[in-house]
């Protein structure tokens, strides 16, 4: 049946809006051209093109239709300014300069159009330019999380499936046709869009004012999206990054109604915040900006908003309840969010599926990513080799911690607060609710913990438990990440993985609850990994990621740090005469020195004394390491492996010290090892004290040892290349010597499984009773021949970050002063200034006979009973003081700026997600003009 519009034509004016299109107009205007109906006028403007595109326009239109717009005209008023110049016509065409057209696009959209009184606004099919078979849209719509919404998925190809008119919330302005009289009813797009979703508002105003917005799907153009996929290039004027997040966000605000309005304004609030959170984590850090710079845009300026309400209801004919089924499904954007979510762990677990800018290949992979799909077989193994192993090596962790449940402590681990608000209160004030004020910093790490635990807010334990006891596969994730850089040896590769993951699992580290340890050695690889990009090619962004990187490794193990810098200097030293030497040196300055802000005061602290750079965080618990064992990895104590599987380490590197075209390689390999040897044998040569009065306490050595091993298996990773030219039995040999640590230590992993010291019930410091009692404990260890030393307690003992607070403030000093009377000559004023401190009782654990005799001398102390022989008990009666009020309001903008110093170097150096680069646009629409004039009659 032939339309009956065909018998008598409604006239269309058709506008046509330019700005720098010369890549696509050629082929636009050539589809223009070749169309079965034409429009009745055209005109076309140009918006300060500076490509040729203005001069290709004048040859095919002519040059009385053609108007020129500053720089800066949106898209929106660039038609009003065409719509000048053109009679008044039934029906406005608007055409960007990045469609191509079939013969009978127009044709089918007043097919569509002319079928029904009501019918205002109706869009063509679109699909994607260059491919021509994906679709990009059908229709379009707008969650209430301010997305836009195409129902389609992506990359989903053109199969008829969608071959149905249907009414929609709105279409693309790309090939809208759109009624006169409606256009003017509305007055048009929206000046407040100048380029992103103005149609999602128009069509979201037109359904309200009673019409009906069509999709054409007989008609169908062709769409570059040039300027959301940002390939077309910025001038002066053109609108900012965040402008489509911001424009989505207004649509939503301007349209919907009053009843959900201010539900909807505090919602995209919050909302963008934890999308800015979610950006970050997805490594996106230009989407995270954009999320805040919209928010900024959008909150800082509620009168245009106000506005924006009023225009809108002034047209308004129909409820929103009239319209609600031409909205997305509640539950959608959540969807969008655990796909992400999926996506996000699949990058983490096989990070080279995921394109990333700012990470730099060292050598050419030639199976185009880590784990392709092969045909030879279905074996998993085959197909993905390494997420296999990172499969294995999960398991393997897991069984090994099967003692073990979440709220670990014991060793050098203490337990995690009851809320990741005990950790937060650490950072911004100084003291949480351990009895006395601190004017000190929380060390950096217990900032680090507040931030990565905010997901697990109410159970924090939960974060500890995967950092310690899953730290050989997130070792291995990290060393594999520097094998890729290094080596296309795949097998090699995860051979080196492994082995460094199990390099971790049997230092002993793990069970002994050193997390800073383990933390240190999972840094580790990620250090060298960036040193080595900033070495290669120098470059701000990778600087100050090497500076995040060093800081967070330095947080937990503070003995990174001086360790990093050695390794810089002989770098520098090493390249003195390169050309690029005054560059790099200039890099690695700004690296230390971000690591150093990073760290803060606390660093200052440390360095005042040298030898507590061997305190990790954790407890300062006394370690027994033989220099043998040292070299071998630094394995004594609970959890560790006998020191002879190291053995085969030290032996693969010495060996991979023979082949000559990869020595120089391997020689910066030895150059990290023997700087780490060189650390464990000055560490069991000193020892440190810690201002609670511990002293003469032996560093742990696990780390050093451990980055000396991982640098002989990078070693052998490197002169792996060589092991082709090898006889066959030479080579088989060294493979089994290779072999022989992974196998070992595994087995003894696995067998051994983790457990004591560390434990996961809690550990009592003070009796139950006394726990419960309101005010704090002073407990005090030692005798009067060899030194007292005590600390306080509030509830049931210290929790993990709170060992390293130093008590600075003059409570402090004053209680220090009553507790060294009262252990002399006690008086009721020294016990007047405990209660004050809110101290309300003192726990002798091993009571010495002269120093109990002493507290049993002091006035007002009751002594209580104990839950054990060896221990006594004292009660102090009396209402006791509130220490918190010391505190004060500084320190908690302090805390404040430290917090917003460590976002900010986050935002600032995550690697970004790589945009897609744009498809080669030559021929892909046959152009019959061969570069001749297309003239528009």
């Amino acid at each position: 049946m032939i339309p009956a519009w065909r018998s008598s034509p409604p006239t269309v004016a058709a506008v046509l809006v330019s700005h720098d299109g010369a890549t696509w107009l050629p082929k636009v205007l050539s589809s223009l051209a070749g169309l079965n109906h034409a429009p009745t006028a055209w005109h076309a403007v140009d918006v300060s093109s500076t490509d040729g595109s203005a001069e290709l326009l004048r040859r095919s239109f002519g040059a009385e239709r053609i108007t020129y717009a500053p720089s800066g005209t949106g898209f929106g008023q660039a038609v009003r300014l065409g719509l000048a110049e053109l009679p008044r016509t039934d029906w406005i065409w608007l055409l960007h300069d990045d469609v191509t057209v079939t013969p009978g696009t127009l044709a089918g959209l007043l097919d569509e159009a002319t079928s029904a009184d009501d019918i205002a606004i109706v869009g063509p099919k679109i699909r994607e330019w260059p491919s021509l078979r994906r679709l990009l849209e059908v229709g379009l719509t707008l969650s209430g999380t301010a997305s836009r919404e195409t129902g389609l998925e992506t990359g989903e190809p053109d199969a008829g499936q969608h071959d149905w008119a249907e009414d929609v919330l709105a279409v693309n302005t790309a090939g809208m046709l759109v009624r006169r009289d409606v256009w003017d009813e509305l007055g048009g797009l929206d000046p407040e869009l100048p380029l992103f979703a103005d149609d999602l508002d128009l069509g979201w105003r037109a359904n309200r004012a009673g019409h009906r917005v069509r999709t054409a799907p007989g008609a169908v153009v062709f769409h570059a999206e040039a300027s959301r996929r940002r390939v077309r290039e910025r001038g002066a004027g053109d609108p900012p990054h965040h402008e489509r997040r911001r424009a989505e966000m207004f649509t939503v605000l301007a349209n919907v109604s009053t009843r959900r309005f201010a539900w909807q304004y505090v919602r995209l609030f919050f909302g963008s915040l934890l999308r800015f959170v979610g950006q970050l984590v997805g490594r996106n850090p230009e989407g995270a900006a954009d999320e805040l710079l919209a928010l900024r845009a959008i909150y800082l300026h509620p009168a245009r908003l106000k506005h924006a309400r009023r225009w809108r209801q002034s047209t308004a004919r129909r409820g929103h309840e009239d319209i609600a089924h031409l909205f997305p499904p509640w539950w959608q954007p959540y969807q969008h969010s655990w796909d992400g979510l999926i996506e996000a762990i699949r990058a983490a677990v096989r990070p080279e599926t995921t394109e990333t800018v700012g990470r730099r290949t060292y050598v050419e992979d030639s199976e185009d990513g880590e784990e392709p799909e092969l045909d030879e077989g279905p074996s998993i193994w085959r197909r993905h080799p390494w997420l296999t192993a990172t499969a294995l090596l999960t398991i393997a962790a897991v069984l090994a911690a099967r003692p073990l449940a979440p709220g670990l402590s014991g060793g050098a681990l203490l337990p995690a607060p009851g809320t990741a608000g005990g950790w937060w209160d650490l950072v911004l004030r100084g003291a949480h609710d351990t009895g006395l004020p601190s004017l000190a910093f929380a060390p950096p790490y217990v900032l680090l913990l507040g931030l990565a635990s905010v997901p697990v807010w109410f159970a924090p334990e939960i974060l500890i438990w995967v950092l310690l006891l899953l730290a050989p596969v997130l070792a291995g994730l990290t060393a594999h990440r520097l094998a890729r850089l290094v080596s296309s040896q795949r097998p090699a590769r995860i051979l080196f993985a492994v082995s460094y993951a199990l390099v971790v699992a049997a230092g002993g580290a793990i069970d002994q609850g050193r997390l800073g340890t383990v933390v240190g050695l999972v840094v580790a690889p990620v250090i060298v990994n960036v040193a080595l990009q900033l070495v290669t090619v120098p470059h701000w962004q990778t600087a100050l990621r090497l500076g995040i990187w060093v800081a967070v490794g330095a947080a937990f193990a503070p003995l990174v740090l001086p360790m990093t810098v050695v390794a810089l200097v002989v770098v520098l030293v090493a390249r003195r005469g390169h050309e690029q030497l005054r560059e790099l040196a200039i890099h690695v300055g700004a690296s230390l020195g971000v690591a150093a802000v990073l760290l803060g005061p606390w660093l200052v602290q440390r360095t005042l004394h040298p030898t507590r750079l061997w305190w990790d965080a954790g407890v300062a618990v006394s370690a027994d390491t033989s220099l043998p064992s040292a070299v071998l990895g630094g394995w004594s104590g609970p959890g560790s492996a006998p020191g002879w599987m190291g053995v085969s380490i030290v032996v693969i590197g010495v060996l991979a010290l023979l082949p000559a075209l990869t020595r120089d390689e391997v020689r910066w390999a030895w150059a990290v090892g023997l700087i780490g040897l060189a650390a464990a044998v000055v560490g069991h040569l000193v020892t440190y004290g810690t201002p609670s009065g511990a002293q003469d306490i032996a560093p742990t050595l696990a780390l050093p040892s451990g980055i000396f091993l991982g640098a002989m298996l990078a070693a052998a990773l490197l002169a792996s290349e060589e092991l082709e030219f090898l006889p066959r039995r030479l080579a088989a040999g060294v493979v089994v010597v290779a072999l022989v640590f992974p196998v070992a230590a595994g087995v003894h992993w696995l067998v051994r499984g983790s457990g004591d010291p560390l434990t996961d019930s809690s550990v009592e410091i003070v009796p139950a009773y006394l726990a419960e009692r309101n005010g704090s404990t002073l407990v005090v260890r030692g005798d009067l021949d060899d030194g007292v030393r005590y600390t306080l307690v509030r509830g049931g003992g210290q929790e993990l970050g709170e060992e390293a607070m130093i008590r600075s403030s003059d409570t402090a000093d004053d209680v220090r002063t009553a507790v060294d009377r009262l252990l002399s000559a006690p008086s009721a004023d020294d016990v007047q200034v405990l209660l004050d401190a809110g101290i309300t009782a003192v726990y002798l654990p091993d009571a010495d006979d002269r120093l109990a005799s002493r507290v049993d001398a002091a006035p007002s102390m009751q002594p209580a009973g104990s839950e054990s022989p060896t221990s006594r008990v004292w009660t102090i009666e009396g209402q006791p003081g509130d220490p918190s009020r010391d505190v004060t309001w500084w320190r908690l903008g302090l805390g404040a700026v430290q917090v917003a110093v460590w976002l900010l170097a986050l935002v600032l150096t995550a690697p970004v997600r790589r945009r897609p680069e744009p498809e080669p646009y030559d021929d892909e629409v046959d152009d019959e003009t061969d570069g001749a004039a297309v003239v528009l009659k």
